[in-house]
């Protein structure tokens, strides 16, 4: 019983430890469609941290315009790169030291990300994953990841997107002859087709 118990201490310290590993973040942020932002990303590491490395996914119609180690990053000596996967659409974000320096245990703004939002961008989240850093003898230090919610001001969607606008609209009187607009009738029946093709019928009053 008693080997048993130390066993599940053992175990349960591991686990303690490992929840207290750290982090790397970006808050969740707001963006206007047609625009630039630039955001922090946060690392809050419990140990000392030589480096640190990260996977990023981007919603369609966000991409990343620059990047740059924050002047915290270069206080000990760390500078940045990203390499762009094709077959896997991500970043990969890479920030390491010039020299065996490490991150103290902090939580600070270590990477600055710019992204760009297109015209159309209606929101979506920016993944973090495969997050590591290291010791100074380079042995990995797991991270977690987070997802980021980016959301657009609610100015922005007033009226009905664009891809859920109809292509054509027909009108036809109450005997089924086309008319020019729905004021040339007392009643008019509106035929809308939509960009996947469908039909939608809708009977209008002169006026309406």
């Amino acid at each position: 019983m008693r080997r048993y118990l130390m066993i599940s201490v053992a175990l349960l310290a591991a686990c303690c430890a490992l929840a207290q590993g750290g982090r790397v973040y970006i808050e969740d942020f707001e963006i206007v469609p047609d625009s630039t932002l630039t955001v922090p990303v946060m690392l809050a590491n419990t140990d000392s941290t030589r480096g640190v490395q990260f996977n990023m996914t981007l919603p369609d119609g966000l991409s990343l315009e620059e990047y740059s180690a924050t002047a915290y990053s270069k206080s000990y000596d760390m500078t940045m790169t990203t390499r762009w996967s094709d077959a896997g659409n991500y970043y990969l974000v890479i920030l390491f030291p010039s020299s065996r320096i490490c991150f103290p245990p902090a939580t600070a703004d270590v990477i600055q990300l710019t992204f760009k939002a297109d015209a159309d961008f209606k929101g979506g989240d920016i993944a973090l994953w495969k997050c590591r850093g290291s010791t100074i003898d380079n042995k990995a230090i797991p991270l977690d990841g987070d997802t980021t919610t980016v959301s657009v001001p609610a100015s922005s969607l007033i009226g009905i997107p664009i891809d859920q606008q109809p292509v054509k609209d027909q009108f036809f009187n109450l005997q089924g002859m086309p008319v020019a607009s729905p004021d040339t009738s007392l009643f008019t029946i509106r035929v809308s087709t939509w960009a996947d093709g469908r039909q939608t019928t809708q009977k209008l009053a002169r006026g309406h």
